[in-house]
């Protein structure tokens, strides 16, 4: 039985597991590979894709015990807010000063996914 080696295809399909700020430069350079193949320009490849991911991974385990302020009104909609926010793109949300915009919705972003993981 013998070990292949991944696709570029099959690699590509991995991107989205790198940070953000890596995945396009990450994407234009194994897409050259592909039209010039070059095992050692690969195998560096595949080292700087496996650092990304574990910055990734780093990101998301350093994450704080997220903890909502039930005083604040728009805590009371956060499951409302989560829904919204995964169904669309852009969303507008508008409440009084100190209603708690500025520092719950972070934390409800956070907890869907979105933010600054990767």
């Amino acid at each position: 039985m013998t070990d292949q080696a991944p696709t570029i295809d099959q690699l590509l399909k991995t991107l989205d597991h790198a940070m953000l700020a890596d995945r396009q430069r990450l994407r234009r350079q194994l897409l050259e590979l592909r039209k010039k193949p070059d095992e050692g320009k690969l195998a560096q490849w595949v080292a700087r894709m496996q650092a990304s991911c574990a910055q990734v991974t780093a990101r998301r385990a350093s994450l704080p015990v997220i903890r909502y302020d039930d005083s604040l009104p728009i805590a009371a909609k956060r499951d409302e807010i989560k829904e919204a926010l995964n169904k669309h793109q852009v969303l507008i949300i508008a409440g009084e000063t100190g209603s708690g915009k500025t520092t719950q919705l972070p934390k409800i972003c956070l907890e869907i996914g979105r933010g600054q993981f990767g």
